[in-house]
């Protein structure tokens, strides 16, 4: 009700700036004719110049004050500011004073009477063309919301249109059918085998005792989580306040949902009742229950895939958001401590012998394990990938929703580069996809007593390090520390990253994914001559995540049965289809969790944590980097990522959960190979993918998938038609799948991606506009449609690509910003490791300087006995020097760190340049209309200035206070509707 009355009011706010609007521009035109054909019947020159001067007085409404003791009527004063055009007032006040001069001063030339005609005239035809553009951008509106009333297919729909859709429905139907399969056929694993696998996991039999001490300390923590659940009013407006943002940003609700909470937020008074309700229902928890049907419908993605979203009543949103995000908080902060508890968790760093670290003291002095690049590796880990799903604190959240367009696209159902699974029909697939799953299982023993055969040394692995205690762990403000600060490891092992520099969004994190991937590649190359990755994703994880599952691992952390019961009764909502009527039966859910749910989010990360620990423990320190259900192993051991997947299959066929077969891969790549390496048995074929990137087996380059690339410029074709009603729907459509979708889905340049990677996107995305528009161009193509609709012509290229503020369609050029950061980014990555060698030979060459000169300062306090060995008189070699450079901090310039570092880094723009005046101008503009200026925005100012500045007087076509900025805004804010 909120959502419609706020559009209706909107919609009549806009209508009526419109009429406005066609007034004034009906007095402004009226006057404007007056006045040239009056100043064209004078035939003084001098008077002439008058004439129009006094004209565009009125034309313009200036206001005038009477002049001090002035009664004989003489012109008034100009009113300083009374107008929008400062210039135009500094103009008639000079010209006022000229023409004074002119009247006694006959030096004052027909020339210069002239230059002053013609700016004046110039002045009234500008004006005429903003009201022009101004009445434009309200036929833009007014034909948008005539369109989005009007939501059938466009009129000119191709056939090739009409059968996509009869695809599309069809793919509706089939995705609701599987997608009813699933959840709602109950899927039972066997909680005795779960309970085992994670005794064993988690060393109950003592094996490890630091990790069975993290274990209890975890359970503990939960007992005492619980019992602060029970504490009276939880909520308050401070609560409510995270709270309700937080389902906001969840992409949850619809935008009629959204307009009530907003207005929740708005209304202290409103929030006050609010939580008195909510506080009586956390008070009786043990008797919650849904009370109604839970609506659920699907919703179509940029990518095609249909997604299915419940649709709970604002109030039972509100109440389950938080105490998802109480728990989600409360399980980051226990996970965590789990990670650093001393000895519980695999150290990555290779074990370092007391000797060889006592002989590096000798020969090069006190030594430091950060900074150094293990311990970057670890602090990007830690901050970045560990338990990412769920938020530090109930203030920070990420945007579930996001910027519309940034997905990956769907790449499980078309064939392979290489060796791969694929299928016409679901049901063939996913026979394949178990008759795969059962060889690995054959694969799994095969390996397992492989790896019993072999020796320690090859499998490059490290016995956890006990470490010596430096720095209390920070305590969390919400959760005690139930042993004390000193059974937590130090930070010692990893950097702490800043905040300012994580990525603040799933598809951010899956972007620095990519980056780290391939700045691992290059640099293991390089360094050891091998490298190895293996991904894979879960199969419709959230809706196929069996219930006994989640009970059992939640009670494995100690949840008590008040609150497993209340988790199973969320689990088995009671949901029904929109679409289906109020008289369809409802049918509780047996298996899966709703989507984009916070307490759907526990449930998944508690039993995945599980599977991270489990791949860590195995591999005796390895990373698995996970974004919730998708999940990348790599190391430059090929047998450590072997045992990584015999961890993750026997952990998928313990949980009841399968391997994605068609987003599964391995590739491996050595220094100087011709040919594909050879991959053990056990692990899956398959590419190395991610949006429309897949991982070249020779080089480890990602290469465009140009066919992927193909399939979707189709679909854009599709979708762009199907808003061929409105020229904003179309641009808004260009400018999400264009622009977002298929940048992200191309990777976001970084220096350890190379300028080869710019280049492909830039070739590709030519291809792709000439695919779309033939012959022609965007921007051909737009001023076409205006000119057919609206007759108006002679548009300037700077009206599409300006901002909305500034009166412009803001469409947005996918090419610009990949030509700002193309001479940035490093032009072959490397090349970068090659200097590092050579900066290491240097550094080797002036360490041994020093040792000679004894000029070290050694730490001996760390030992009991001064060391001196054996070979004392002699520097080390240059194998053992460079053997632990990943280990330890080295300081010099151009050292393995920075190699990391840079690699990792995203170009920085480079911006166009810009004169004083026209800074001056920019910065007036661009600034007060957008908030910020950045370097897009300058480039569109630079590329287009010129043009505009001729047209319309400088960089603002329109007037702000003449467009109708609200319905604007409102247009920009909504989310694509694709179809």
């Amino acid at each position: 009700m909120a959502s419609s009355v706020f559009s209706q009011t909107l919609h009549s706010i806009t209508t009526t700036k419109l009429n406005e609007l066609s007034k004034k521009r009906k007095i402004f035109e009226n006057q404007k004719v007056f006045l040239l054909l009056a100043a064209k019947n004078e035939p003084n020159q001098q008077k002439r110049v008058q004439t129009l001067v006094d004209g565009v007085k009125k034309c313009f409404s200036m206001r005038t004050v009477a002049r001090r003791g002035d009664r004989r009527g003489n012109p008034g004063r100009i009113v300083n500011g009374d107008i929008k055009d400062p210039q135009l007032e500094v103009l008639v006040k000079n010209l006022e004073m000229f023409l004074q001069q002119a009247e006694y001063d006959p030096s004052i030339s027909k020339t210069l009477l002239s230059d002053w005609e013609r700016s004046l005239v110039v002045k009234l035809k500008v004006q005429s063309l903003k009201y022009e553009y101004a009445s434009l951008y309200g036929e833009l509106v007014t034909e948008w919301l005539n369109a989005e009333k009007d939501a059938g297919p466009a009129d000119n729909m191709s056939v090739m249109s009409e059968d996509f859709e009869k695809i599309e429905t069809t793919a509706k139907e089939a995705s609701r059918t599987e997608w009813e399969r699933l959840v709602f056929e109950p899927f039972e694993t066997d909680a005795i085998e779960i309970s085992n696998y994670l005794r064993s996991l988690f060393a109950e039999n003592d094996a490890n005792k630091q990790a069975s001490r993290a274990l209890d300390a975890l359970r503990r923590s939960v007992k005492t989580f619980e019992s602060s659940l029970r504490a009276p009013d939880q909520f308050n407006n401070d609560v409510l306040g995270w709270t309700i943002n937080g389902l906001l940003a969840s992409g949850l609700l619809d935008d009629e949902k959204r307009a009530v909470l907003k207005d929740f937020l708005a209304s202290p008074v409103i929030l006050s009742e609010v939580a008195d309700v909510l506080n009586m229902r956390l008070a009786a928890i043990s008797t919650w229950g849904w009370e109604q049907d839970v609506p659920i419908e699907q919703r179509r993605h940029v990518t095609g895939a249909y997604h299915v979203y419940i649709d709970e009543e604002l109030l039972q949103a509100i109440f389950l958001q938080f105490i998802g995000i109480k728990w989600s908080v409360f399980f980051k902060e226990a996970f965590t401590k789990f990670f650093e508890f001393e000895g519980a968790w695999a150290s990555l760093r290779q074990p370092i012998s007391v000797e060889a670290k006592k002989r590096r003291e000798y020969f090069l002095g006190t030594q430091q394990k950060k900074p150094s690049v293990q311990s970057k590796r670890q602090g990007i880990y830690r901050s970045t990938f560990f338990m990412s799903q769920l938020p530090d604190s109930p203030y920070t959240f990420q945007e579930s929703a996001g910027v519309q367009g940034e997905e990956e696209a769907r790449y499980d159902e078309r064939p392979a580069k290489r060796q791969h699974l694929q299928s016409a029909q679901h049901n063939l697939k996913q026979q394949q996809m178990q008759q795969q799953m059962m060889m690995r299982a054959q694969q799994q023993q095969q390996a397992m007593m492989q790896q019993q055969q072999q020796p320690q040394a090859m499998m490059m692995q490290q016995q956890p390090m006990a470490q010596m205690p430096m720095q209390q762990a920070p305590r969390p403000p919400s959760m005690s520390v139930p042993y004390g600060a000193t059974r937590y490891s130090n930070s010692d092992e990893y950097d702490l990253e800043n905040e300012c520099d994580k990525p603040k969004s799933s598809i951010a994190i899956k972007q620095s994914l990519l980056h780290l991937l391939s700045t691992e590649l290059i640099l293991n190359i390089k360094l050891h001559g091998d490298f190895t990755c293996t991904r894979s994703e879960f199969f419709s994880f959230s809706p196929t995540l069996p219930h006994s599952t989640i009970s059992s691992v939640l009670s494995f952390f100690g949840l008590s049965d008040k609150w497993l019961s209340f988790f199973h009764k969320f689990l088995e909502a009671p949901l029904k289809f929109v679409e289906d009527g109020d008289d369809a039966p409802t049918r509780p859910r047996k298996r899966g969790v709703p989507g984009a749910h916070s307490l759907s989010a526990v449930c998944g990360e508690a039993i995945l944590f599980c599977l991270d620990y489990a791949v860590n423990q195995q591999t005796n320190g390895a990373q698995l980097y996970r974004m919730h259900d998708d999940f990348w192993i790599w190391s430059p051991s090929h047998t450590t990522v072997v045992s990584a997947w015999s961890a993750i299959t026997k952990f998928s066929d313990v949980m009841g959960v399968t391997l994605n077969a068609g987003k599964t891969g391995t590739v491996r790549i050595r220094r100087h190979q011709t040919l594909p390496a050879p991959i053990d048995e056990s692990l899956p074929r398959g590419d190395i993918r991610w949006g429309f990137l897949y991982m070249d087996d020779l080089t480890g380059r990602f290469m465009i998938d140009q066919d992927m690339v193909d399939k979707h410029v189709l679909e854009l074709q599709r979708q762009l038609e199907s808003k061929n009603k409105s020229v904003f729907s179309w641009v808004q459509a260009w400018n999400t799948y264009a622009g977002t979708f298929f940048s992200t889905n191309f990777g976001k340049p970084a220096n350890c991606f190379g300028r080869e990677h710019v280049a492909d996107i830039l070739t590709t995305m030519n291809r792709v506009q000439k695919q779309i528009f033939r012959d022609s161009n965007i921007a051909t193509y737009l001023k076409g449609t205006l000119k057919e609709r609206f007759s108006i012509d002679d548009i300037p290229d700077g009206f599409l690509y300006f901002p909305a503020s500034l009166g412009g369609l803001d469409l947005q050029n996918p090419f610009i910003p990949l030509l700002q950061v193309r001479n940035s980014v490093f032009a072959d990555p490397s090349s970068i490791i090659d200097h590092f060698l050579d900066a290491e030979r240097e550094a080797y060459r002036k360490a041994k300087e020093k040792f000679e000169k004894s000029q070290l300062n050694r730490n001996w306090n760390l030992h009991s006995d001064t060391f001196f060995p054996i070979d004392g008189q002699t520097f080390f070699s240059f194998e053992e020097f460079s053997r632990y450079r990943e280990e330890f901090y080295t300081g010099y310039e151009g050292d393995l760190l920075n190699c990391f570092n840079d690699f990792l880094k995203q170009p920085r723009a480079e911006t166009v340049d810009f004169g004083n005046e026209e800074w001056n101008e920019f910065d007036d503009a661009m600034g007060s209309a957008s908030g910020e200026i950045d370097d897009y925005l300058k480039w569109v100012a630079q590329l287009y200035g010129k043009e505009m500045r001729e047209k319309f007087g400088g960089l603002q076509i329109v007037e702000k206070g003449l467009l109708p900025m609200g319905m604007v805004g409102l247009f920009r804010s909504g989310r694509v509707k694709w179809q």
